[in-house]
């Protein structure tokens, strides 16, 4: 398997190099000294002043709560499990070099817990991955981090990340939403920012904005069933499905983020009924029996078919080799009506011997089952403060066509 070529988030020279390769680093550097040129900007003009509090919190011992160390005790108990049968799977289903980098460095304290039976690291790494001093794929902690070290990356993030983003939102909807409707819960130990008191992430806008639309699809499903690959610690779920009160949520994910998701969404939702892998066999039945179920990658093979409303995957199909991908989106397309994600689709990851992986448009969604509703732009990586060497996220909205079994 050719490996990819990983630059670490916070090395700049790892940046330019990876857009080198694929061929676009002039675009590269016009957005790195945009970004600065934006931060020294607002130093003489701050038009968020008091309206954003940034929040970059430090470190806090885990809480002792009866219910909190019952569900760590669950989760860590499954990820020693999902570790020990990993070896077993097909490398279709094993971390892409573009991730093995990332887990070894960013998840030590996972590693860790697991070699010493520790689930007091285990406990520690989850009650703050939100605010962790390394980056860890699933949230904007470096970028909220590294920024709040000086005038202008504070200003940068005060009235880039967060107040522009806001007006950018607040335009959409004609101001028709609070503010509260970008809020999540800060379990984790979230960094990001207050705005009039609500606690407010840098992915908050996009996540609320795809959320919401999403959500749109599961209007007249009375209990909707979603699945998502690689959701991360479940934000984009938590958006989605906030205002369903019955849903079945199901997430295929590495054991290490299978991890935050499960911890992020158990304490959100404590009164679902929760399937963690290890606990009972997974199966299309699995999705009337429980609202939260937390699986390796390889058990999307017991999905069943025509089993799931919506399929969503954001970014990780485009960090996986395509006999990967082609797997995946083969089980996805049997098991949904719709298929929601987005992934690169100008510029794709470039492997160590040059060969780049599959684009968004080159995913193998089948056309005689599956009819294209929309291709678009994302918002928040086009316009939004979040834009860097990395954009050219596209969405699309497959439906099944009827009669496409």
């Amino acid at each position: 398997m050719s490996k990819i070529i990983r630059t670490h988030p916070k090395g700049v020279l790892a940046k330019i190099k990876k857009a080198y390769l694929a061929g676009r680093l002039i675009q590269a550097l016009k957005i790195v000294a945009k970004r600065y040129l934006k931060g020294l900007k607002y130093v003489f003009y701050n038009p968020a002043s008091d309206n954003v509090v940034l929040h970059s919190p430090d470190y806090v011992q885990p809480s002792k709560d009866k219910d909190e160390i019952e569900i760590v005790k669950r989760v860590f108990k499954s990820f020693k499990k999902m570790k020990e049968d990993q070896h077993r799977d097909s490398d279709l289903y094993l971390p892409s070099s573009l991730w093995q980098q990332t887990l070894d460095v960013s998840y030590s304290y996972f590693d860790d817990a697991l070699k010493t039976d520790d689930i007091d690291k285990f406990h520690f790494f989850l009650s703050n991955f939100g605010s962790w001093k390394e980056y860890h794929g699933t949230e904007s902690n470096m970028l909220i981090r590294d920024n709040m070290k000086n005038l202008i990356g504070r200003r940068y993030l005060k009235n880039v990340i967060f107040y522009q983003n806001l007006k950018n939102w607040q335009w959409i909807y004609n101001s028709r939403k609070p503010i509260s409707s970008l809020s999540y819960p800060t379990h984790g130990n979230q960094s990001g920012s207050y705005i009039d008191k609500n606690f407010v992430g840098a992915g908050s806008f996009g996540s609320e904005y795809h959320g919401a639309m999403l959500s749109g699809l599961l209007d007249d499903i009375d209990r909707p069933i979603v699945a998502d690959l690689g959701a991360g610690y479940g934000k984009l779920a938590f958006f989605t499905l906030r205002e369903k009160d019955d849903s079945c949520f199901i997430d295929f994910d590495l054991p290490e983020t299978l991890c935050l998701a499960a911890y992020f969404l158990m304490k959100t939702w404590p009164n679902k009924k929760v399937l963690l892998y290890g606990e009972e066999e997974y199966s299309e039945k699995s999705h009337s029996e429980y609202d939260l179920i937390f699986m390796p990658p390889s058990e999307i093979e017991n999905i069943g078919q025509n089993s799931i409303d919506l399929f969503i995957n954001k970014n990780s199909l485009g960090e996986m080799t395509s006999k990967a991908v082609k797997n995946y989106v083969n089980f996805i397309t049997l098991s949904t009506k719709y298929f929601f994600h987005m992934n690169h689709d100008n510029f794709p990851n470039v492997y160590s011997d040059n060969s780049p992986g599959l684009l968004g448009h080159q995913y193998p969604v089948p056309n005689d089952k599956f009819k294209l509703l929309f291709r678009q732009p994302d918002v928040w990586h086009a316009i939004g403060g979040l834009k860097d060497i990395n954009t050219d996220i596209f969405l699309y909205l497959y439906e099944r066509r009827v009669g496409g079994e």
